[in-house]
């Protein structure tokens, strides 16, 4: 589960032993302690809100709102994993429902999933459940697979993201450039997004090299005919700079702040609303305030 929002953060949520800690998580999952922050994705050429991504956060009654790198230890367990996950989309399909029902325009929502919950024998089909429970299809989610596993590994995922792709669900590369997210999964595994981290535009445009390094990792995803996100646009000069790229979409503090609750997002709409709200750094709620 991502961190990419500023917020409180304190060092470790619960008491000092991992067992303790893990348990503590549970606890708060069953407390109804978590909740979701969504972060709006757009249209470089437009500002248009194209997506959102879905962000999980702890109202921990003592520390206030923390990010997942405040209780990141217990991401070491798989079963707790598997717990946030499943909350995570029961959440966000629950929300993409009332949301919809409340007459607002129809946008994917983005969720980070560790690799091997993704390839879980019944992940597929435990998804689709949830979605149908909750009143929604399995399109209305993309599932980024996190960087944190090495997708190479396993030699199932390219099976596990085509049995996704027959239930609806879109398949996405998370932080493209760092960590297990590499181009040796691009051939076998068919994304239909790749997220490019945040760590390769962090330098430009200011530095030639790290132009250049961006720049070339965009003609090769463009060749590959997969949606690109750009993450961490963060400054006004950023934002101008990969402008010159129409078709990608951009995601940032720049642009949006994670809020809380869909209607929250800036540029989320009505349905039947031809007027689009540019997206805006002061809008409130924020998720990542403690």
């Amino acid at each position: 589960m991502k961190g990419t929002t500023n917020g409180s953060s304190a060092p470790k949520a619960a008491p000092n032993s991992d067992h303790a800690f893990r348990h503590r998580v549970l606890a708060g999952l069953k407390a109804g302690e978590f909740c979701i922050a969504y972060q709006g994705i757009y249209r470089v050429d437009s500002g248009e809100l194209a997506q959102m991504e879905a962000l999980i956060r702890w109202r921990h009654p003592e520390h206030g709102v923390l990010l997942p790198g405040a209780f990141s230890e217990a991401f070491g367990d798989a079963d707790i994993m598997g717990e946030l996950t499943w909350f995570v989309l029961d959440a966000v399909a629950s929300e993409i429902d009332a949301w919809r029902a409340r007459g607002g325009a129809h946008y994917s929502v983005a969720v980070n999933v560790p690799p091997s919950v993704a390839a879980l024998p019944d992940f597929a089909e435990r998804m689709e459940k949830i979605c149908r429970a909750r009143g929604v299809t399995p399109d209305c989610i993309e599932l980024e697979l996190l960087e944190s596993e090495d997708l190479t590994r396993m030699p199932s995922m390219p099976k596990v993201v085509r049995r996704l792709k027959n239930k609806g669900v879109s398949v996405a590369m998370d932080d493209f450039g760092t960590g297990y997210s590499c181009l040796a999964a691009l051939g076998p595994i068919d994304f239909r997004t790749v997220k490019i981290a945040k760590e390769l535009l962090s330098r430009a445009p200011r530095c030639p090299n790290a132009c250049l390094v961006f720049s070339s990792v965009l003609t090769l995803l463009t060749r590959l005919k997969v949606a690109i996100v750009v993450e961490g646009v963060e400054t006004a000069a950023q934002a101008q700079w990969i402008a010159q790229w129409p078709h990608v979409l951009a995601q940032g503090f720049f642009l949006a702040r994670p809020a809380f609750g869909i209607d929250n997002v800036p540029g989320a709409r009505l349905a039947h609303s031809m007027t689009r709200r540019a997206p805006s750094r002061r809008d409130v709620p924020l998720a990542d305030a403690a």
